[in-house]
Order: structure tokens, then C-alpha cells, then sequence
């Protein structure tokens, strides 16, 4: 059927706002050769700014240093320090009653506890700087209830929705604005530049670099998308990535950022599918958004995590149910979300569906029940922009804090709520408690958020005077740019390379670069976004001269080529010895895909290959998202970017000619033509006859934990490309496997050997499987990215426990170990889902022998 457009929908409605949709300069590897990486999963390996010494074994090069964590550092502001027998109580979860002299820094030395202090002490003052441990919430927690008794009333209701009236009390060019209304330093003096003060917050999108909606384009770095950080499956990739997106956020004055998206892809079809970090796999965003969540947070920006819960498909969002069973719940969809909560993610929000009839918004199941309850939750809840419905219902559910705010608003109804007794004053109480906890954790009391020169100090009279100039500035740097395209290069997949086509040997060569979309940045049938960047609210507007196109690209990096033609169609590859052929599918936010082709590639393809049979054919194909590749069988070599952004021919130029080499795997399974994966019922939904298309689908998702590869495994269906798949310019051979188990916890091991001629990245990845899984067959529960260079090997060790082998009992409602049940448990170790290398059964009264190769 026919849809609005994004922007239309927008202009059409107050109720959902416009949400369109200095670091490294690459990303920094922790190397090895020789050395186990004992993680279960991460990054191991030699960045380029390493070496091995061949003979030794030994890696030289520069020591990879992060930046200093804020939380670690005992805060010296007013409140900030607290006295060890406060932290002993945060530690146990207790909310003390002290004197507020009692925690000024008198039992502190340096910001290190004094010698004199016991042992237990002092542990429980490191725990208190562990984000997300409890001790870390819990004296955030106590430093907030301790300004909760200085608060007038109205700055309390002030806390819990956004303002989006007239001037000027409007969002001051941000998605979201909260700011008190009377007493507090945070009106009178907006952004004092001192402690002890309240911070309005600053909302904005920004999962994927600083969303102006197109308001300033051109003035943040538009990253690749988080659907590439799940294709680096690389820790350190996210971490450097978050890094400069914080910077841009902290230049432009935002001090919360409504990301990242962690949904688990269940439909490729879905709009958003490129704004996820995890991919379809709740293991590889588990492992991805700790070090993002930890960073951005790090620069005192609350993270808000997204959309709790279920929030699969963009069509009819705001009205379509979703039922879905427990154990789908506990194993697919809330492992993300709980990773970045162990992370100290301060702020989630909760989506436009239904979930088991209920809005997500207005869903105590959802909000109390598995969000605070199982999964222990300490920050606040946030709506979706028009995601609520019910005042009461949704203050009663567990919802914190409303947004868009303005005429609309409907938590502007809680004081009458309070008056009339439906509500107590401290319920309300305890949601601000959770907004100033979430500020405290981060530091945003005590400077960690570096406040813009030219907001300190302006109250809200002539604080729109320095907006323009704050928000409005250019804060991308050549840094930045070198972050957006390292993390294309981390990310892009190597499909296929027939004859070793890649890398190019230019010199000589006739170049075509065939399709529009080598030169065409943006497309005027799309509703929002453009060509290497989906619209939406994860979309970074930016302007044409800012954007690399592949032929920009190839031709300023490319010297020494014969010549280097373009052409829309198929012409200019005629007598060309390599033919770059580029394609792209579009994707937004506010509606599904209605096909997983790739437009234009069968077309292209088969053009050039009929025409100049002997050209090699190189096609760069950038998506949204899962794809249908028929139209590979006629290309040579393919190379796959999930929405590269502005530094996409940079980065194409660098790989074609082996200058950098593809670092990326499938986080999606890439799908057969007439693969039938969905009835009608489970996606998009139905209505009751004879309507069976509404507003009111209900998407039923009784395929349960069968999602991604685990349906393709159990089915029995084979992909195209698998999960986990993906191609390097070397050779890579997995080797001396072997598995421990005692006392509840395994190890497996490998060695990875670079048997080619180039350097490159390898990813073994481990998967687990036993009989209570089923209908799932394994899942995902371990990778390493791992540099080895040509001729060297590298010791890869993967560290498992009892979670790596529990699944969800919704008969008792409690997670099971297997192992504990005395089921087999087999750990297999592959390149991809679907190419497994080697297993083991695990015996946990010793050491394991391998079985025979696969």
C-alpha cells in the first residue's frame, strides 16, 4: 500500500518529532602472535601500526593506550566524593541517611582512599567506579535522593516530560529538551559551568554521528552505519567509533544520545534494520555495545539504549501488536539491552508497539517486571517521540520520562493526577530519582560533560542567542574522518573474489566505473536519506562537497592507471580491463523494504558482461541490510558495505588496491531468492478477516529462537552467504583445537595461521549447542578478530561459563544450565555459521579430545 514518507509524516504530526531518521585517527589494535587471547569474545590481533619480528615472534610498535576513564577518578565536585562508609552502603544497596558534610572528600586522600582504610573498604571504593556495578548505581543513586530534598515540586514534574512549547521553554534546536522550571541553578543559570547545578538535557539522535536535522547539514561527520559496527565484529571498532560521535556530541552541546539501536534483526525487510549494532544475533551486540555504552558514557553523555521491546518492524509501528513467548524474549531479544544495562547504560526507550496487547510505553511486564526486576534496570525510561497514550497508565507501568513534550504532553497531566490521588507524590519522586541518577552515574554534576564556552553561564532568556552558534558549528575533524573510514574498512565484506581479481593491480589499467551511484550521492525518489546513508533518525544530513563518492575516490587515489572512464549504464566498461560496478538499496525509517533486490545489479551486471566478456567485474554493493544476490554469479569479485557514509570512496579506493585489506563479516544472513522464511502471520502481521491488512496487525512470532542462522541451521536451508561469512585478500588455517571443562567453566583454543601472501583479519567464531536449545541447533557464544600477518600465526583462546550453555525454561520461567541437566554440551569452531571447522563434546571431568574435522 501507499505510505507517507518520512518527512511527511513528520510535518503531518506533533505527536512523532523529526528524527530522520580527539579520536585515533584509526582504529587501535591490541596485538599478539604467540600469546593466547583468553577472551570469549573481542579483538586480538596487530593493528597497522604493528610488527611482528618474523624470527621471534615479537610485536613492536607503539602500546595502545585508551583514554583516561572519568568514572575511575574519584570526583572532586561538591557531592561527589563520598566517604568510604558511603560506599559500603552503595555497595549493599542501602540508601543512608547522613549529614551532608559527612561526604565533602574528608575520607579521601588524593581521590584514593587513606591507607588507614580496611581492605574491605577499599574494595568496595573500586567497585563504586565500576560502571554499572551496583555499587556505582547505588552511590549515584544516594547523591540523587540527597538533591531530590532540595527540589521544589514543579521542578520535580519538570524532570519527567520534555518542553516543547513556545520560546522559551522549546527544545532549543535538540529532539529532546528537560529542564526545570523554577528553582533550580538549571534554570536560572541554564549551563552555570559549575558544580552542583542540574544540567538541562540535551536529547538528540545520534546512534550513527550527530543528527542536525538538516537544520546545519554538513557540521557532523556522517559515520558509516551501526549495521557496519556489527559487520567489524570488532569491540575495539565500536569503542573508537562511539569515541568520535561523543566528541561531536559533546561540541554540540547534547549531553544524551538517543542510541544506540541493539534491536536483533528478526525481518530483513524492516526499515531500520542498518541502525542495529547487533545484527541478528544477540551474542554479537551483547559483545559490541559495551565498549560503545562505556565511551559515550565515559564523555559524560547518558546513553539511551533502543527500543525496548520488540520493536522488529516499521510497519504501522505506532499500532501493531506483537506476540511473542518468554523464552524468544529472554534469549533473543533482551541479551542486548542487558549488556549495555552491565555497561551502565543510564536512559532506555521504550518503542510504539504493542507487545502481548499492550504498549511497549504503557507495558508493566515489559517495564517493570523484565526490565527492573529480571534484569536489575537503575536508570530511566524514556518514550519514544508520541509513543505514549495513558498519563496514568503508562506513570503507573514504569515510565520515567515523556517526550516530545508540548501541547500534547501528556505527563503534563501527573499533578492532577497526584491532586485527585491516583498517583503519589512519591511515584513521581522516585522516576526524577532515576533521571538524576542516570546524571550522576555519568558525572554530569561533576564536569565529566564539558559544557560549550558559549553556553556557560546563560540562563534560558539568552540561551537561543548562543544555540545557533553551538549547533550550528562544524565540529568534524580529519580525525573523525579517519575513524568513519577505518570503520568501513573494518566492516566491508568480502563476498566474493574469484582468481584473486582483488586486490587491483591498477597500474597500466583502463578503470570503468559503471551505475549511477558511483557518482550519485543523492536520489530525489527517496523520501529521506541518500545514497550511502539511510534516512530516518539515524541519518547524519550532510552536504554534497563533504561526500566521497566511489569515482571521487578512485580518481584522486588511483595515479597510475591508464585511464578512468564513467558511465550510468554499461558503456564505459567497453575495453576496459577492471569494470567497478556500483549499487545501492535504499532503506528508512517509518516503513518496511518491500523486496530484498538490489536495485539496478542484475541489470548492470549482465549488461557488462555481455558487452566486454573479458573485463573483470568488481561490484560494490551498499545496503540496508540482507539482500538477494543473484546477480553475483556474473561478477568476479564483490565487495558489500552496510551504508558506508561520507568517506565511502576513500575507503573503496584503499581496498580495491590492497592498501587496506576487508576486515568485515556478515552480521545478517544473506537469503536464496525463493527463500519463504515468514508466513503472512508471523511477518508483517494480520488482521482479523475478511481486513487482513489494518493498522491493528498482529505479528505473531511463533518461530520462536529460531532467527537468523539459527532458522537456517534448524530448517535445514541453506543460505547464500551465511552468517558470519566473509572473505579476506590471504588464507587463513584453524589448527591444534582443543577444549578444557572443570568446575563449570571451559576453555577452547586454536591457533590461526596466515598461510597467504597478505596480512589480514581473521574471525574464528565459536558456537554452542546441546538438546535443550532446540529447535535451535547452536548459536553464537564466542568470536575473536585477530590481525595476523602473512606467514605468522596467532593463539586464539575463547573462555566459557554455565551462560554459555543455559537456555530459557518458560515452564518454570528461570534460565537452566544444561550442563547442570546432564546434557551434552558440543562446542564447534568455524569462519562462518554455516562452515564449521571443528567440534567437541565438553567433559567436565577433564580435558577434551577433538573429533575428527568437519
Amino acid at each position: 500500500p501507499s505510505h507517507p514518507t518520512f518527512l511527511d509524516r513528520h510535518r503531518s504530526s506533533s505527536r512523532e518529532r523529526l528524527r530522520p531518521a580527539s579520536p585515533s585517527p584509526s582504529v587501535a589494535n591490541i596485538g599478539m602472535s604467540g600469546a593466547p587471547c583468553a577472551r570469549s569474545s573481542g579483538y586480538c590481533g596487530l593493528g597497522p601500526a604493528h610488527t611482528i619480528d618474523a624470527e621471534e615472534g615479537r610485536m613492536d610498535g607503539p602500546a595502545t593506550r585508551s583514554r583516561p576513564r572519568a568514572w575511575l577518578l574519584v570526583p572532586a565536585a561538591v557531592g561527589a566524593v563520598v566517604g568510604a562508609s558511603v560506599v559500603l552502603m552503595a555497595a549493599c544497596a542501602v540508601v543512608a541517611r547522613r549529614q551532608p558534610q559527612r561526604f565533602h572528600g574528608a575520607d579521601m586522600e588524593h581521590g584514593f582512599m587513606k591507607k588507614e582504610e580496611t581492605p574491605a573498604v577499599q574494595e568496595a571504593a573500586v567497585e563504586a567506579n565500576i560502571p554499572g556495578s551496583a555499587a556505582w548505581w547505588g552511590k549515584a543513586e544516594w547523591r540523587a535522593r540527597e538533591y531530590l530534598k532540595g527540589m521544589d515540586v514543579k521542578d520535580k514534574f519538570a524532570m519527567v516530560h520534555g518542553q516543547n512549547d513556545k520560546w522559551p521553554y522549546h527544545r532549543h534546536g535538540y529532539a529532546g529538551y528537560i529542564n526545570t522550571q523554577l528553582s533550580l541553578p538549571g534554570y536560572q543559570a541554564a549551563y552555570s559551568g559549575t558544580a552542583g547545578g542540574a544540567l538541562p538535557l540535551a536529547l538528540n539522535d545520534g546512534p550513527q554521528g550527530y543528527n542536525t536535522y538538516e537544520a546545519y547539514p554538513g557540521t557532523a561527520t556522517q559515520f558509516p552505519a551501526l549495521l557496519a559496527v556489527a559487520a567489524s565484529f570488532s569491540p575495539e571498532t565500536s569503542r573508537v567509533y562511539a569515541q568520535a560521535v561523543a566528541e561531536e556530541f559533546v561540541a554540540k552541546g547534547a549531553n544524551v544520545l538517543l542510541g544506540p539501536d541493539v534491536e536483533v534483526t528478526r525481518a530483513a525487510l524492516t526499515g531500520r534494520s542498518f541502525e542495529t549494532i547487533s545484527g541478528e544475533d544477540p551474542h554479537l551486540g551483547s559483545v559490541l555495545v559495551r565498549p560503545f555504552v562505556q565511551e559515550v558514557q565515559n564523555h559524560g553523555i547518558i546513553v539511551t539504549v533502543k527500543h525496548w521491546l520488540d520493536n522488529n518492524q516499521e510497519i504501522y509501528r505506532q499500532t501493531m501488536n506483537v506476540e511473542v513467548g518468554d523464552r524468544a524474549q529472554h534469549e533473543i531479544y533482551m541479551p542486548v539491552f542487558a549488556a549495555a544495562f552491565e555497561a551502565g547504560a543510564g536512559s532506555v526507550m521504550c518503542s510504539y508497539n504493542k507487545v502481548n496487547g499492550t504498549h511497549a510505553c504503557e507495558n508493566e511486564k515489559l517495564l517493570k517486571t523484565l526490565l527492573r526486576e529480571e534484569l536489575g534496570f537503575k536508570g530511566y525510561v524514556v518514550s519514544d517521540w508520541g509513543a505514549t497514550h495513558d498519563a496514568y497508565n503508562s506513570a503507573k507501568a514504569g515510565l520515567d520520562v515523556e517526550m516530545v513534550g508540548g501541547p500534547d504532553d501528556i505527563f503534563s497531566k501527573l499533578p492532577e493526577l497526584v491532586q485527585a490521588g491516583k498517583l503519589t507524590q512519591e511515584e513521581v519522586d522516585e522516576k526524577v530519582v532515576r533521571v538524576l541518577t542516570a546524571m550522576y552515574a555519568v558525572g554530569q554534576f561533576d564536569n565529566t560533560f564539558s559544557v560549550p564556552e558559549l553556553y556557560v553561564g546563560k540562563n534560558l532568556w539568552d540561551l537561543d542567542k548562543a544555540n545557533d552558534k553551538v549547533i550550528g558549528a562544524d565540529v568534524t575533524t580529519d580525525a573523525h574522518r579517519g575513524v568513519a573510514m577505518q570503520t568501513i574498512i573494518d566492516s566491508t565484506i568480502l563476498l566474493k573474489n574469484d582468481d584473486s581479481t582483488l586486490p587491483l593491480a591498477s597500474a597500466g589499467k583502463n578503470i570503468a566505473l559503471v551505475g549511477k551511484y558511483c557518482k550519485q550521492k543523492t536520489d530525489p525518489s527517496y523520501g529521506h536519506g541518500n545514497v550511502y546513508s539511510g534516512g530516518g533518525s539515524g541519518y547524519v544530513g550532510t552536504k554534497n562537497v563533504k561526500v566521497i563518492s566511489p569515482l571521487q575516490g578512485i580518481r584522486a587515489h588511483i595515479k597510475d592507471a591508464a585511464s578512468i572512464q564513467w558511465s550510468a549504464d554499461a558503456s564505459a566498461a567497453v575495453g576496459a580491463d577492471v569494470a567497478v560496478v556500483c549499487v545501492s538499496a535504499h532503506a528508512e525509517e517509518g516503513w518496511d523494504r518491500e523486496n530484498l533486490t538490489m536495485p539496478e545489479a542484475s541489470e548492470l551486471v549482465s549488461s557488462v558482461r555481455a558487452s566486454s566478456p573479458s573485463t573483470k567485474i568488481v561490484v560494490l554493493a551498499i545496503a540496508p541490510g540482507a539482500v538477494t544476490t543473484e546477480w553475483a554469479a556474473d561478477a568476479d569479485a564483490v565487495m558489500l558495505m552496510f551504508y558506508p557514509g561520507e568517506q565511502v570512496g576513500v575507503a573503496l579506493a584503499k581496498l580495491l588496491v590492497g592498501e587496506a585489506s576487508p576486515g568485515g563479516r556478515l552480521p545478517v544472513t544473506f537469503p536464496k531468492v525463493d527463500e519463504q522464511r515468514f508466513t503472512n502471520e508471523q511477518y508483517p502481521g494480520v488482521c482479523p478477516a475478511p481486513n487482513y491488512w489494518c493498522e491493528d496487525l498482529v505479528a505473531t512470532f511463533s518461530e520462536g529462537v529460531l532467527v537468523g542462522y539459527r532458522w537456517n541451521d534448524a530448517k535445514k536451508q541453506p543460505a547464500a552467504y551465511p552468517f558470519g561469512f566473509g572473505l579476506t585478500y590471504t588464507n587463513f588455517e584453524f589448527s591444534n583445537f582443543r577444549s578444557e571443562c572443570a568446575d563449570g567453566r571451559a576453555t577452547v583454543s586454536l591457533t590461526v595461521a596466515n598461510s597467504g601472501a597478505l596480512s589480514g583479519a581473521a574471525v574464528p567464531q565459536l558456537y554452542v549447542g546441546f538438546a535443550s536449545l532446540r529447535p535451535a541447533l547452536r548459536q553464537l557464544r564466542g568470536f575473536q578478530k585477530v590481525q595476523v600477518a602473512a606467514g605468522m600465526t596467532a593463539d586464539v583462546t575463547f573462555a566459557l561459563d554455565e551462560n554459555d550453555w543455559r537456555y530459557y525454561d518458560e515452564s518454570i520461567g528461570k534460565w537452566v544450565s544444561a550442563m547442570a541437566g546432564g546434557e551434552e554440551v558440543t562446542v564447534s569452531i568455524g569462519d562462518s555459521s554455516a562452515d564449521l571447522k571443528w567440534h567437541s563434546v565438553l567433559s567436565c571431568g577433564g580435558s577434551a579430545t577433538p573429533s575428527s574435522p568437519i
